[in-house]
C-alpha cells in the first residue's frame, strides 16, 4: 500500500535575504527566506504540526538554492560498477532458446559502461557548494529588494527593512 504524505507550508512570509549561490542556476543569485508554519500531512489530512520554519529559495528558479540538481559523481561511479556487473551477469549465462534479451544486454552493459567510464575520466570533478559560497560577497544592498524601501539597522544590530521587516544577511 502506498501511504500518501508530506508537508504543507501555511502563512508564507519573507523574513531575509542574501547574497547565495545557487546549484539549480549554477550562478551567484540572491535568495529570499520565507517562513511557513509547516504541518504534516497523511493522505493530505494534516496531522502533525511541526512549527514555523524558514526556507531559503532563489529569487530566479524559485528552488532551494543548495539541493544538487545533477547527478553526483559517486553515484555515477555506483552506476559504473552495476554496469559492470550486470555486464558479467549477462556473459555468464548460458543462452537458450530465446536469448534475443540475453544478447541485447551483453552489448549494451559493456556499451553502456564503456561511455560512463569515458564520462568520468574525461569530465572534471565540479567544485564543491563550500568552494562556491566562499566567492560569494556578503549583500551590502542599502534598500530592501522586495519593497524598495532604504534598509535600517536594528537592535540586533542587523540591517532590516522597516517596512515588510526583512533581514540582511
Amino acid at each position: 500500500m502506498y501511504i500518501v504524505h508530506g508537508a504543507y507550508h501555511f502563512w508564507p512570509k519573507r523574513v531575509a535575504f542574501r547574497n547565495d549561490y545557487c546549484l539549480g542556476c549554477d550562478k551567484p543569485r540572491l535568495s529570499f527566506a520565507v517562513r511557513t508554519f509547516d504541518v504534516g500531512h497523511v493522505f493530505w489530512i494534516p496531522i502533525l504540526p511541526v512549527g514555523f520554519w524558514n526556507h531559503w529559495k532563489c529569487s530566479e528558479c524559485g528552488r532551494d538554492p543548495h539541493v544538487h540538481v545533477k547527478t553526483r559523481r559517486s553515484f555515477k561511479w555506483i552506476g559504473f560498477g552495476c554496469l559492470v556487473l550486470l555486464s558479467g551477469m549477462f556473459w555468464l549465462t548460458p543462452t537458450g532458446s530465446n536469448d534475443g534479451l540475453t544478447w541485447f544486454f551483453r552489448i549494451a552493459a559493456p556499451a553502456g559502461g564503456t561511455f560512463l567510464l569515458r564520462h568520468l575520466l574525461r569530465t572534471p570533478a565540479e567544485p564543491s557548494l563550500k568552494d562556491h559560497l566562499s566567492k560569494i560577497q556578503p549583500a551590502a544592498d542599502v534598500v530592501c529588494p522586495f519593497c524598495g524601501t532604504p534598509l535600517g539597522v536594528s537592535s540586533e544590530g542587523r540591517w532590516t527593512c522597516p517596512a515588510c521587516r526583512c533581514v540582511r544577511y
